[in-house]
């Protein structure tokens, strides 16, 4: 019976932590923004650059990176090849 090992895909690639960090900025900001409301203008300024990061950084675009996809602008960036 012949085992394969198949690495498994952990998700931390550089797209998807700025994409997990983007939107836990964006589902705490209103709470922030109500607790100080002086610097509300402040804090959404904040999640609209993370949100923009995430977005332009490589591969460009919404979609989450994935390594088993056929379109091969959508493969994860790493700084290191496994």
């Amino acid at each position: 019976m012949a085992t394969s090992t198949k690495k498994y895909h952990q998700g931390h690639d550089i797209k998807s932590l700025l994409l997990n960090l983007a939107t836990l900025l964006l589902f705490i900001l209103p709470v922030v923004a109500y607790l100080d409301q002086e610097n509300a203008i402040n804090y959404c300024l904040i999640v609209a650059g993370g949100l923009t990061i995430s977005v332009l950084a490589p591969p460009f675009g919404f979609y989450r990176p994935h390594p088993y996809t056929d379109w091969p602008a959508n493969k994860p960036f790493r700084f290191k090849n496994e």
